[in-house]
């Protein structure tokens, strides 16, 4: 079975290094690629001299996006590199170490059970989420009620950006996709939820990050339940 680890990347200098280690030395028979919005960082720099350009080592692999640039574009190109690969699942995570690599097992598990998408839920029994304080714990849950209540995704966390895919989920739903920015989180899960994929929650810890900045702010998460809204209307 063929997995390719997914990892849209902007600005992550002081992380990505240390995540792509953590994988390659837990999961030695998956592939990783990132996907680079041309960071005014060197994240994809630094990705060469420490992967790219060692020889012995042809597991990593680089897109590095100089037009059009955004997280879901991001996601779009390489969810169909991935499957111009050949994989047979793919694991999407973010690039900050807020995403534990050793949750990737027990998704991987849920999978070979039988599962179509796995994510990886903070909002489920046993699922902890490190980053928040009080506002954004409840600015989170009306998100959360919001979206499941227009969309009809059953997930406890339908804002998870960590989750594992079938590679026919991916098939089925890669021509459906829009978003140019973080909605495609949720794009995803609308279009998969209407083609009856059958999915499950593995409860993961959602760690702080420790190093760079989030990307996350009141106008982003405006934006994103304004799209919920169009989305649902069919006008998205």
């Amino acid at each position: 079975m063929k997995t390719t680890v997914l990892i849209p990347t902007y600005n992550e200098t002081g992380n990505i290094a240390e995540l792509i280690n953590k994988i390659l030395v837990l999961y030695p028979d998956y592939d990783v690629l990132v996907v680079d919005d041309n960071s005014p960082d060197g994240t994809a720099e630094l990705i060469r001299t420490n992967f790219i350009n060692q020889r012995q080592n042809n597991r990593v692999k680089l897109i590095v996006r100089t037009q059009n640039r955004g997280r879901g574009l991001a996601g779009i190109e390489g969810y169909k590199q991935a499957l111009l690969s050949g994989a047979d699942v793919v694991v999407e995570m973010d690039g900050d170490m807020s995403h534990a690599p050793e949750f990737i097992k027990p998704m991987i598990e849920e999978i070979l059970s039988g599962y179509d998408v796995v994510v990886g839920s903070r909002f489920i029994k046993s699922g902890r989420d490190e980053e928040r304080g009080f506002l954004r714990q409840k600015v989170s849950g009306f998100a959360r009620f919001y979206i499941r209540a227009l969309l009809g995704i059953k997930l406890k966390d339908p804002t998870s950006g960590f989750r594992v895919f079938k590679r026919h989920v991916l098939e089925r739903i890669i021509d459906k996709l829009k978003a140019t920015d973080p909605f495609i989180v949720t794009e995803v899960y609308y279009h998969s939820t209407r083609l009856g994929i059958k999915f499950k929650e593995v409860p993961i810890t959602f760690y702080e990050r420790s190093k760079g900045e989030s990307k996350l702010n009141s106008g982003i998460l405006m934006k994103y339940l304004v799209k919920v809204l169009k989305i649902k209307l069919g006008i998205f």
